[in-house]
């Protein structure tokens, strides 16, 4: 399915993801297990419903963009990769 929206729109959605990221990552990288690292993943995970909620089955082509720019695992991914449920 093609995402149909304004591309400003998307492009600042992606942008709103990366920065979600990014704020997760710099205190995940600092403490891993703080409760800040879960507060941000919480954000993240909301922007992502947002996103779903709005788009449906073509949000995840918004997540994906996020995805290659910020070359890590998507907040909440990282838990899965590393061996966890």
């Amino acid at each position: 399915m093609r995402l149909i929206a304004n591309q400003e729109t998307i492009d600042r959605l992606v942008e709103q993801g990366i920065l979600f990221s990014e704020a997760f990552y710099a205190e995940y990288d600092r403490n891993s297990a703080g409760h800040a690292v879960a507060f941000l993943r919480g954000n993240f995970a909301g922007w992502r419903s947002t996103i779903h909620t709005l788009y449906h089955d073509c949000a995840e082509q918004i997540v994906d963009r996020v995805k290659a720019r910020i070359q890590r695992p998507i907040p909440g991914e990282e838990i899965e990769s590393a061996g966890g449920s």
